[in-house]
């Protein structure tokens, strides 16, 4: 758990590698992962004092103090509606965890079972989410899935727990229709983006935010090697009939925690690989953005990063960076 406690960032990974370091745990039987990166560190449950609250038989159980600050601690497997452990599967209290996160600018701790181990792999390996793997319910709280050992560790989408176990209405929190000077929303309907994201509830989100916001010219893809081939695939046709890539594509939006190719990967690919004059401009928009992070994201080229959940400033950093705004 020591090693665990002292691993911040994935400071030994290089930007746009496509590597990811990701930490293995259970709760109720099931082996979930999620990027390192989102882990401040574990505790032992008996270590610390939970202050409950009275609402038995939710997944919130109350908080506990971290850096003499309150947290609020969650249930992992009440809040993913799993049914109840077996006999097998169940772990005593005195044995259980306390993973705790910072994400979205926001520290969450979760009850889980056990730790396994942390794992260094590549974002290739991960397979994009399998209904019909995780189940139906499951699969909304899910973004992948990838094979260790001949085992099947389910990859969490935080984001969207978080979102939906904090009561946001994800209707009522997409921007509004825009209501700029008509000049300036004619402009912004000739830009033409690419977006990739591979949570299914963050994409509607964002895909939204930006059609409402007078963006409406978006292809969006669920990672990032599917928006990358789409993006080979225009620079064959610019190839082939002597055209620009500024006809097809003026800016790339992009998560970086994604199957197949992260966005940090995605980013570096496009400026490295420009055959034209015009070189797109790229977004990164993840859950990760601190100050070491955007130090990542310039390292590889990114025009501008931006925090989740805050869809809203992208229609800012998008008027900057394409239309001079």
């Amino acid at each position: 758990m020591s090693v665990i406690n002292q691993k911040k960032e994935g400071i030994l990974l290089q930007s746009g590698n496509n590597e990811v370091e990701f930490i293995e745990f259970t709760s109720g039987g099931v082996a979930y992962g999620i990027n390192v990166a989102k882990v401040e560190r574990v505790i032992a449950r008996p270590t610390v004092e939970i202050t409950r609250l009275d609402n038995f038989g939710t997944a919130l159980l109350g908080s506990i103090y971290v850096h003499e600050l309150p947290v609020q601690l969650i249930d992992l497997r009440m809040a993913l509606h799993m049914p109840d452990p077996t006999e097998d599967e169940r772990v005593a209290e005195d044995r259980q965890l306390i993973l705790v996160t910072k994400f979205n600018k926001q520290t969450t701790s979760f009850l889980i079972d056990s730790v396994n181990k942390i794992h260094r792999t590549c974002w290739s390996e991960f397979e994009p989410i399998d209904a019909t793997m995780t189940g139906a319910v499951m699969s909304s709280y899910v973004t992948g899935t990838i094979k260790i050992d001949g085992r099947v560790i389910v990859i969490l989408d935080l984001e969207h727990l978080m979102l939906e176990f904090s009561g946001v209405d994800l209707e009522a929190s997409m921007a509004e229709p825009c209501d700029d000077p008509e000049e300036l929303c004619a402009r912004r309907e000739s830009v033409n983006l690419i977006y990739a994201e591979d949570s299914g509830v963050i994409r509607k989100m964002m895909m939204n935010t930006l059609i409402l916001g007078g963006y409406k010219n978006v292809k969006s893809f669920e990672h990032g090697r599917a928006a990358y081939d789409y993006i080979l695939s225009l620079r064959q046709r610019c190839e082939d009939d002597g055209t620009d890539i500024s006809n097809y594509v003026d800016c790339i939006i992009t998560d970086i925690e994604m199957p197949q190719m992260d966005g940090l990967t995605l980013c570096k690919s496009i400026k490295e690989q420009a055959n034209s004059e015009h070189i797109p401009a790229v977004v990164v928009y993840s859950s990760l953005i601190n100050d070491s992070m955007a130090k990542k994201c310039k390292s590889v080229g990114a025009d501008a990063q931006v925090s989740k959940p805050h869809g809203n400033e992208i229609i800012q950093v998008l008027d900057q960076l394409c239309l001079g705004a």
